[in-house]
């Protein structure tokens, strides 16, 4: 018997437009032949499935279920493809724990906590991972650019606390800069983070679990066309991201068995990908991976890493999705 998978998208965050387009991927990739897979797109007030020869049914989240012509529909396991907001920080795995429905990510807790770039970054610290130097503002805080800057130094970036794909980042190159590019960041979270710049390249790592074991993808090493890894740069076509990673086998390994532990450390599920900066040889430290965040939903679009990490490895992105959502369903 076929089982019934939600595939949750949409939310309601800066991050709607891509969790859509992930959505459409893991649609189209799904294994029909093996589940019944049900698109809908979460809001704020409510939850729509859409059928693919039209119209659009409400679930009833008293019980997380569907009525429709056909009759009354309930899931054995949601897959999560919502980035952001309620989808990344824990609240809809929240809600899911209490329907009872197994779902295909990181458990709310280790969620909640990843989501929050400064708590996960402490987290990393405690892991003897190496980190930037960061100051943490509240929108009841009052800046003080003379702290700030003796702590962060020029360049630095400025970025909410919980949000992804880079939404409301900035790079400050100079004191003027640094009022501007906080109240930016203000516009989509209350909580702000002040980091020093740590040059180098960006590496990027993928894991998911399969048969209880650990699977590593090839490393992706990302050269914006812009300053950094930006929005544009992530989905606009506006950076070379190379697979595999141009580094030695030595450097290649060593990320690989960071991300490994972290995944485990953090209680992790799922597909998750593990981003850092590794510093050149010039470095004052020499060439170190800096931890820079974990995406436990990281993008699945056609212009997302995974995907390209994915088949590099030689891996279909429908055996991909049916590895894990079977997890998902042998481990609840």
């Amino acid at each position: 018997m076929k089982k019934n998978i939600a595939l949750l998208t949409g939310g309601y965050s800066g991050e709607l437009e891509v969790s859509i387009e992930s959505g459409k991927v893991v649609f189209n990739h799904f294994d029909k032949d093996l589940f019944n897979v049900y698109t809908i797109v979460v809001g704020e007030n409510k939850w729509v499935y859409y059928p693919e020869g039209g119209g659009q049914y409400e679930i009833n989240l008293n019980d997380f279920s569907l009525t429709h012509p056909n009759g009354k529909v309930s899931f054995h396991a949601a897959f999560i493809a919502i980035h952001g907001t309620p989808g990344e920080d824990g609240k809809l795995q929240g809600y899911l724990d209490l329907m009872g429905i197994p779902y295909n990510t990181c458990g709310r807790v280790t969620s909640s906590v990843t989501f929050n770039k400064f708590f996960c970054n402490e987290l990393a610290v405690n892991f003897k991972m190496n980190t930037a130097k960061t100051f943490y503002l509240h929108k009841r805080d009052h800046p003080d650019l003379d702290s700030i800057l003796s702590l962060v130094g020029l360049p630095c970036f400025v970025k909410p606390n919980s949000n992804g794909s880079s939404v409301g980042i900035s790079k400050v190159k100079s004191r003027e800069e640094l009022l501007t590019a906080i109240s930016l960041a203000f516009e989509y979270d209350t909580e702000v983070l002040i980091q020093e710049f740590i040059p180098g390249v960006e590496i990027t790592c993928g894991i998911y679990e399969r048969h209880g074991q650990l699977v590593t993808l090839p490393l992706t090493e990302i050269v914006p066309d812009n300053d950094f890894f930006d929005y544009e740069a992530k989905y606009k076509g506006k950076a070379e991201e190379i697979t595999p990673a141009r580094i030695s086998g030595e450097l290649t390994k060593k990320c690989t068995e960071i991300s490994t532990m972290l995944y485990r450390r953090l209680n992790c599920r799922g597909i998750v990908r593990f981003d850092y900066i590794l510093t050149p040889e010039s470095y004052d430290k020499g060439q170190q991976f800096y931890f820079l965040e974990v995406n436990t939903i990281p993008g699945l679009s056609e212009a997302s890493i995974i995907p390209q990490q994915i088949t590099h490895k030689g891996i279909t992105l429908k055996q991909l999705f049916t590895d894990v959502i079977s997890e998902t369903l042998d481990n609840y």
